[in-house]
Formats: structure tokens, sequence, C-alpha cells
């Protein structure tokens, strides 16, 4: 009842927050994610990523990350045509805010100046994303643009840190607000992440005020937030949560339903039945740490149906194996309404499936890397003024950090310790993509569906 409860609250919570929706991506796209350091670290395209690679193997998608730590909508202006617009994008998916609403202006009683400051953050926010979209749409071949409103900062969980910034949820708020007007505008499609996952969090901390789906520094979601952030980014689109649906008649031994499968050799066998299915795509992987979030949100029945059904058995327990391997025990009747199978992590299936997102994310890995030590790069010679080609100047910007913890001093180091890998990051996210391309591809598998008193 709490699930079916939450489903009806979240989709009203993103009904309320004019989501529109928008359109799957289709074969051969092109589709680059623009914004700052929660779309650098690639980790909610990343299972957007791996919902198409597992639901349509044979497709070729090209998913470019276009993050930068620390950015703003301003700053993008700066990098566009390297990292956007020479990706020749069929879609353009933009999300800014966290570092645009002037975070630092949010204290628990602000002063006359601070206010003024928050309201010139906004303003610049507004312009700066019209400047920003003006240029994409001129520059990058009018793309199909994805206005993704800022994920949460968690003003309201309970932590030990002493790092929180009271309102400042409320000016990401007034960020989400000009991102819906951007899209009215510009007829793109708005995903929301603001509204919803501030909403799921208020919720949670009902229960236990130290809830939340972002992480300790209240501003980078954890794996369940990034998980949640995948699943609106899919609703949104109005994706298919069918993997497969299969039912067969056990008495007459034929397939009743073949939904994105084929189903061949039906035999009865031993009070029980026996079919070879091959499945036309792969269930969605999802990783542990981000599992939490499934008891929360309908994200199982959105996206991830791999359905099998098992008619005309006699009253009993059954066990159903995949390929020899047990993959559960299930009523007659159990069966007959159909089973989902999509988070059954014995089948070889789910196998497969987990295997695609290990090598996706060893690529999102490499290529995070390449892109952290290439925006260093860009950061010194653009603020720093810094010739990145002298290795003396580097090492001599990095030494003149008094306190060698600081963000910059950090990232001048990481460059001198690892520039020189630079080529081999990208080498190894190409190699990890195409195995990951070759991994993807469903296999027949033997089903056996025998009484539970037969089996050891």
């Amino acid at each position: 009842m709490r699930r079916l409860l939450l489903s009806v609250w979240m989709a009203t919570a993103i009904l309320s927050a004019g989501l529109v929706r928008g359109e799957a991506f289709k074969d051969g796209e092109t589709v680059c994610f623009l914004g700052d350091s929660i779309t650098n670290r690639g980790r909610f395209q990343n299972i957007v990523y791996n919902y198409y690679l597992t639901r349509f193997p044979g497709w070729t998608l090209r998913f470019v990350n276009a993050g930068r730590s620390g950015d703003s909508a301003g700053g993008a202006l700066g990098r566009l045509e390297e990292d956007v617009v020479a990706a020749k994008p069929t879609s353009v998916a933009v999300m800014f805010g966290m570092n645009d609403v002037g975070r630092g202006s949010y204290v628990a009683n602000p002063t006359e100046s601070q206010k003024a400051a928050q309201l010139r953050s906004l303003e610049g926010y507004g312009a700066n994303m019209e400047k920003l979209v003006g240029r994409i749409r001129a520059e990058a071949g009018e793309p199909k643009l994805i206005f993704i409103t800022p994920s949460p900062f968690d003003q309201t969980a309970v932590n030990d840190r002493n790092n929180n910034q009271p309102g400042c949820n409320d000016g990401l708020g007034r960020c989400a607000a000009i991102v819906r007007d951007l899209a009215a505008k510009n007829k793109g499609t708005v995903v929301d992440f603001h509204g919803p996952m501030t909403t799921f969090n208020l919720d949670g901390q009902k229960a236990d005020p130290r809830y939340t789906i972002v992480g300790p520094d209240r501003v980078h979601p954890d794996d369940p937030g990034m998980l949640m952030m995948a699943w609106l980014f899919l609703k949104t689109q109005g994706v298919s949560p069918v993997v497969s649906k299969v039912t067969v008649d056990a008495a007459a031994a034929r397939a009743a339903e073949c939904v994105n499968a084929e189903v061949t050799a039906v035999a009865k066998k031993g009070g029980g039945v026996t079919f070879t299915v091959l499945e036309k795509a792969l269930p969605l992987p999802v990783e542990p740490g981000a599992k939490p979030v499934l008891a929360r949100l309908p994200i199982e029945k959105d996206l991830n149906q791999e359905l099998l059904a098992v008619a005309g058995l006699a009253n009993g327990t059954y066990e159903v194996r995949v390929d020899g391997a047990a993959a559960g025990r299930h009523s007659a009747a159990e069966l007959a309404q159909g089973i989902n199978l999509a988070f059954n992590e014995a089948t070889p299936q789910c196998k497969q499936a987990q295997g695609v997102a290990k090598l996706n994310e060893q690529r999102r890995d490499a290529e995070v890397q390449a892109r952290s030590l290439l925006n260093t790069r860009r950061w010194m010679q653009s603020h720093y003024k810094i010739n990145v080609e002298d290795p003396a100047a580097v090492q001599a910007h990095y030494d003149s950090f008094k306190d060698k913890t600081e963000y910059s001093a950090a990232m001048a180091l990481n460059y001198i310790k690892r520039w020189p890998q630079y080529s081999d990051f990208l080498k190894k996210a190409a190699q990890y993509e195409q195995a990951m391309l070759a991994s993807r591809t469903p296999v027949p598998h033997v089903y056996t569906v025998e009484p539970a008193s037969l089996t050891k």
C-alpha cells in the first residue's frame, strides 16, 4: 500500500511541477549532457545509458559527457564550441543552477546585502541560460533541447557537518521556474528533478530527520538519488517498461504470448514444462548502492518488467530454473498470474545486464578522469593564465598555494601527476565502450518449471 500511495504521490508531484513529457531517444542519436559537477560525474546519465544499452541492444547511441565541476551557465559559454557544438548532437540536455544560485549568500538571517546578492545571482542565471540556449540552437544546428531543473540542495536534512545554507533550495526552486520558462519559449522538454526530489526528501525526513537522497555535502546526490534522477528522466521520455513478456500454456505445451521475445521448444516435463526463450532485450541493471530507493519508488513497474507467466499447471509449488540454475519457487497461482524476473540476480539475463553495466561504469570512470584533467587544464589557462605546455609553470602554480588541500591546488597536483595519462584514459574509455556494446546481445535460455517435490 505504501508503494502505491508513493506512486500516486510522486505522479502528483511531477504533474504539479509542470513537467512536460518528451520523447525517447532514437537509434543513431548523439546526446550531449551539459552541466556542472553533478553532470560531470556521469552517474545519472549512465543509468539512462544502461537503459538504452540493455533495452535496445541493436542500437547505436552516443552519450557525450559535457559536464564540468564547479561550472555555471555563464562558464559554459566559454567551452560550448569544444564540448557541445563539435560533438554534433541531435539532443542536448542542459542542467545548471547549483553553482549559479550564489550559495554563499544564503544564511539563516540574510542581510539586505545578501538578499540583493541572491537576486543578482538569479538574474545572472536567467540571462546566461538564455544566452547559452540561444547559442546552442544557433551553433549546434537546432538540436532537440532537454531542460533539466537543478537537483535540490538539501537544506532540511539533519547532519553533523555544519554545512547548511538555509534558503538555498528555495533559490534553486526559482532557478527551476526560470528553466521551465526557457523550455516553453524554446519548445523544449522539461525534466524536473528539483520538485519531486525535494518532496521525496521531505517525505523521508518525516520518519528520519537525517534521511536524504543527496549526499552529506547537501549538493551531490548519492546513488539512490542518481537512480531517482534517471527514473525521472526516463519517465519524462515516456519509455516502455517492458523488457519482455512471455506466457506459456503448460497443459497445451505451447507459447500463448510473446512480447519482445521468441519462444521455442515448448514441451511437457515431469508435471511441469520446459521451453527456450530468446529475449530481444536485457533487464535494466541497478547498482547495489541505489537499491534502497526501489522500496519507495515504482521504478520496477515503470522501467523494468521482464514478465514470465506459466498457465495450466496443477496446484502446488514449482521451481523455476533458467539454464539449470534455480531462479525461485512459486505457487501455480503466482506463475499463472506472472512473475517479474528483471531484478532476479540468479538469472543469466540479470547477470549479463550487470556485466554490461560494469563495463559502462568502467567506461564512465575513465571518461570522467580524462574530463577532469582537461577541465583543470582549461581552468589553469583561462583563470590563472598558466602556460600549461610548460611543466615548470604548472609546478610553480601548484607551489604558489599555501593551502595544498584547496580545491584548485588539489586539481593542479592531480594534473601534474596524471596529465601524461590523458590519452590513455580516452583509449581505455573507447575500449570499455566496445566491450560493453559487444556484451549486450541477448542469447537463448532454457527454462524449466517443475514441481518443487522433484528438486533437491
